[in-house]
């Protein structure tokens, strides 16, 4: 049977979770290693919380909600975060290696010192997205409106990327060089 679960107005410390949950909610709560990786959730909401050296790895967080929250020093290797709706977020020194964004709603999301090595962007909506000093690295971007994203303290070394999704996207002189190969011009 499925479990129904809401953490509200509380701390939670050294705690692995390990359900099938028919709704998971977590709510103004302050998480420290705490470790999601063995859930299965068909409703997830996280609002007004933060959590920190927490492992969120491999978990299916589709169409899921996280508004208002903080993570700080998580694991998001290989989560699927497809469709999810993202608001008002700050992700720093978190790792989303094989992560999937695609499709997935960011308003007001900043990634700080993030590694989204061989991550999927595809088809992402984005209204003020903040990609600081976070290693891109064989990120796939396709289909997504980076308009405005500044991408300078990146690293982008061998990211895929179509010529519609780097119109208006803020990059620095060697980026620039760089990117240039996808319109095949040749610099002498």
């Amino acid at each position: 049977m499925k479990e129904i679960k809401t953490f509200k107005n509380e701390t939670i410390e050294d705690k692995t979770l390990t359900a099938n949950y028919e709704e998971l909610e977590i709510t103004n709560c302050t998480c420290k290693n705490i470790d999601l990786t063995n859930i299965t959730v068909d409703y997830f909401e996280i609002t007004n919380s933060t959590l920190t050296n927490s492992n969120l790895a491999n978990i299916n967080l589709s169409e899921k909600s996280i508004i208002k929250s903080n993570f700080k020093n998580c694991n998001f290797i290989g989560t699927n975060l497809s469709g999810a709706y993202l608001k008002e977020i700050t992700f720093e020194n978190c790792n989303f290696t094989y992560s999937n964004l695609s499709t997935a709603h960011l308003e007001k999301v900043t990634f700080k010192n993030c590694n989204l090595k061989d991550a999927t962007l595809y088809k992402i909506k984005q209204q003020k997205l903040k990609l600081e000093d976070c290693n891109l690295e064989a990120v796939d971007v396709f289909e997504t409106n980076l308009k405005g994203v500044d991408i300078r303290t990146c690293n982008i070394n061998h990211i895929k990327i179509d010529i519609p999704s780097m119109k208006g996207l803020i990059v620095n002189e060697e980026q620039a060089l760089a990117f240039s190969r996808f319109l095949q011009i040749e610099i002498k």
